[in-house]
């Protein structure tokens, strides 16, 4: 389903003003996410019917769904939640497939970056690997992982750019076929 202009320029737009206030603020604003749920959810079915709202209510689930996951477990904030669930309802399923698979290259490789800058990439590998490991080998000594010493990358942005390039990948290099 080519989706028109009117949803290109709200998604982009969407895309723009929480990736510029996650970098700024460290904040998704509601006064954001909010209304552009509601447009999602409001002219996919003007502009596509019956198999519009099914693809905006899919896409708004399937991006709030999974990110309430990773909420729940501590690894973003509320208003990312929000802001892929605003991309779902916007840009439809399976374009919120697309989008969440890119923001995940471009959060986890900000993630990296961020390490490498903290001189902490090695320790935290390390880590990972202990605790992958000590669920494989039961007697295993565990690290315990501390929230405090987390790292806070700007997630929302690696969403805003996440989803671009998706967007971009159909829209400007035509590669159709992904979608």
């Amino acid at each position: 389903m080519e989706t028109p202009g009117v949803l290109d320029a709200c998604l982009l737009a969407l895309l723009l003003v929480s990736g510029y206030t996650d970098l700024r603020y460290r904040k998704v604003y509601n006064a954001v996410t909010f209304p552009a749920i509601g447009i999602g959810l409001l002219l996919n079915p003007v502009l596509f019917g019956i198999p519009g709202l099914k693809s905006a209510l899919i896409g708004f689930a399937v991006g709030f769904g999974v990110f309430l996951l990773i909420y729940i477990l501590g690894g973003i904030g509320g208003g990312d939640v929000k802001l892929v669930g605003a991309i779902g309802a916007l840009g439809g399923y399976p374009f919120i497939i697309y989008a969440v698979f890119y923001s995940a290259l471009v959060g986890g490789g900000i993630a990296v970056l961020e390490l490498i800058w903290q001189k902490r990439l090695l320790r935290s590998l390390k880590n990972i690997f202990i605790t992958i490991f000590s669920f494989l080998i039961p007697r295993m000594k565990t690290i315990p992982l501390d929230p405090r010493e987390s790292i806070k990358v700007p997630y929302g942005f690696g969403i805003a750019a996440g989803t671009f390039w998706a967007w971009a990948e159909l829209k400007i290099f035509g590669f159709s076929t992904l979608f």
